[in-house]
């Protein structure tokens, strides 16, 4: 599984062993943010997502990024019962998770804050 990953199928030739078409087309999965300059170094192998960007027109590398694309993921798909990453919404622009617990008063931005200040206690 590759997250932004260069594609292999034109040079799956020069590795030692030489990987196949059908390995490629069967065995490997990338995950394409749109706009991401480096998945498109090479053709793509048939299994793999398209996912949105947030990143500008003009930010050539802005795609390429990790967080971004885990954002794009958990907001796209959900997070269930897993926390939203904090820096979606401050760094990236998604917006803020709804509450769902009715005991829950701290705001989104308040929570991030705690959990930042908790794990740099933890560091410091």
């Amino acid at each position: 599984v590759g997250l932004s990953a260069p594609n292999s199928m034109l040079s799956r030739d020069t590795f030692d062993p030489p990987i196949t078409k059908q390995q490629l087309n069967t065995l490997t999965f990338n995950i394409v943010p749109v706009g991401d300059v480096v998945p498109m170094i090479d053709d793509l192998a048939n299994l793999y997502q398209n996912i949105n960007c947030t990143a500008a027109a003009n930010d050539i590398i802005g795609c390429h990024g990790s967080t971004r694309s885990a954002c794009e993921i958990q907001y796209t798909c959900g997070s269930g019962d897993r926390p939203v990453i904090c820096n979606c919404a401050a760094d990236y622009g998604y917006p803020e998770p709804i509450p769902t617990g009715a005991g829950n008063q701290t705001n989104f931005t308040q929570a991030c804050l705690d959990a930042a200040a908790a794990a740099d206690a933890l560091e410091g």
